[in-house]
């Protein structure tokens, strides 16, 4: 079961990006997922030492509602509102992540992700707002494990470069955020000899630096995920996933923006389908419970995953 998990979930994909907008909020849709978040995320099994694992994921959300930050007259914090309550507004968002990682040792894998983002937003005031498409912010990340007994512990250490285009041109929804982001996040795994399944915790920290050119900092962000998975049948695992992030206050010009905190709250059933050896279809649903600064509409994926060994090695 151990090795099922390294290679099917080596790693988990969301991206948790957000994009300002007159009269809203964009969210560059998580991930999960990887946990995604949002974050990228990365669970507690390595990939064996010569294998090549590689997902695509394609995410999509639209949705007239967002979870106010308190800063506005018609909502209080943490209620579901329209964008605004007199022009209105949808947000729609396409993503696609692309994903590679590779085992350097069986303790040791390293791994990059490259987004597509194909966002609009469009309201009365502006009904023809141009959809924005490009790459975004590339990612990378190493994750070392601690230990497999009598759980199976690792940390992963990442960066996110700022390789998306950022513009403060009201007519265009940005597609990066222009600035460095460090990662940390540490996990502990078990896969169960009673049943087929696993579980999965993960505890994340992540570093915004600031936007030299917009003279703008994010708030940092902390993110808790609980996964887990169990087998119905051969070849079909039932997933789900309990998925949290609080962020910290932006800052910019000496100004502290206490307003502008971010904060998700998810869960996400899904399904994993195995058709052949080392190929995996994952269908996952993200249903937002409570937030404060994102938009409120339930997240579709659809993903992809296949891995091989380059080394040469026999299964294991």
């Amino acid at each position: 079961m151990d090795e099922l998990l390294a290679n099917i979930f080596g790693v988990h994909t969301l991206n948790r990006n957000l994009s300002s907008q007159a009269h809203c909020l964009v969210y560059l849709v998580t991930v999960v997922i990887l946990f995604d978040p949002s974050t990228s995320h990365a669970g507690a099994w390595t990939l064996p030492k010569g294998r090549l694992w590689m997902k695509s994921a394609l995410f999509y959300q639209s949705t007239s509602e967002q979870f106010c930050s308190g800063n506005l007259a018609f909502c209080s914090r943490h209620q579901r509102a329209p964008f605004d309550p007199f022009i209105g507004g949808r947000s729609k968002s396409l993503a696609v992540f692309t994903e590679a990682a590779y085992g350097l040792t069986d303790w040791l894998d390293l791994g990059v992700q490259v987004p597509y983002f194909s966002l609009e937003f469009r309201d009365l005031s502006n009904p023809l707002r141009p959809r924005t498409s490009n790459f975004g912010d590339i990612r990378f990340y190493a994750r070392y494990r601690l230990f497999t007994n009598p759980v199976v512990a690792s940390v992963r250490f990442g960066a996110k470069s700022p390789t998306g285009g950022v513009n403060v041109d009201s007519e265009v929804v940005p597609i990066g955020e222009g600035q460095w982001d460090l990662e940390f996040y540490g996990d502990v795994g078990r896969s169960f000899t009673s049943f087929p399944g696993y579980a999965n915790l993960s505890l994340g920290y992540r570093v915004r630096t600031r936007n030299d050119r917009f003279n703008f900092k994010p708030g940092d962000e902390a993110s808790l995920l609980l996964e887990g998975g169990w087998a119905l049948i051969p070849r079909l695992m039932a997933k789900g996933t309990i998925d949290y992030l609080y962020s910290g206050h932006p800052k910019s010009l000496g100004f502290t923006f206490t307003s502008q905190r971010r904060e998700l709250l998810t869960v996400a059933p899904g399904f994993l389908y195995t058709p052949m050896s080392d190929l995996t279809i994952e269908a996952l649903i993200r249903l937002p419970l409570r937030g404060q600064g994102f938009p409120a509409g339930p997240q579709f994926s659809l993903g992809l995953s296949y891995s091989i060994d380059l080394a040469g090695n026999v299964d294991r």
